[in-house]
């Protein structure tokens, strides 16, 4: 059963092009959710944080560290600055292998999960099931 739309929200934030293509493409199909959308760098998803930010929906972000502009990191110190971590869980997706990023990651409440790119059906899997995200899928 697909979440339930007007109350979650997924957002796809990476530079690569082809990346975001596919992760659109198994969020749909597995039924993560209809209509992701889609950033291609971390300023633009500050952006529509300030613009769009509802606190009655609840946001998943499936979000690359490392990208020009604003990278991974600034993106989740910006939400945090705004106050808005309480409505979001971030899915980190990245190809670094860096463990210092790993570390790093779970230094961040609202890092639900970290993941070595590409992307599986069976992650998201084990993303519905986590505790801040698991009611929208039930």
């Amino acid at each position: 059963m697909p979440p339930k739309s007007e109350n979650f929200e997924v957002i796809i934030v990476d530079d690569d092009e082809m990346t975001i293509f596919l992760h659109e493409i198994y969020v749909k199909e597995n039924k993560f959710h209809s209509s992701p959308i889609n950033f291609y760098n971390g300023k633009d998803a500050v952006d529509y944080f300030n613009t769009y930010f509802n606190v009655a929906k609840h946001y998943c972000i499936l979000l690359d560290i490392n990208m020009p502009v604003l990278d991974g990191w600034e993106v989740m110190d910006e939400i945090l600055q705004k106050g808005m971590e309480k409505n979001v869980s971030v899915i980190i997706l990245t190809s670094s292998i860096n463990t210092a990023d790993r570390i790093k990651a779970q230094k961040y409440d609202m890092v639900i999960d970290y993941v070595e790119k590409p992307l599986t059906v069976e992650h998201l899997n084990k993303i519905k099931s986590q505790e801040k995200i698991k009611a929208y899928f039930s």
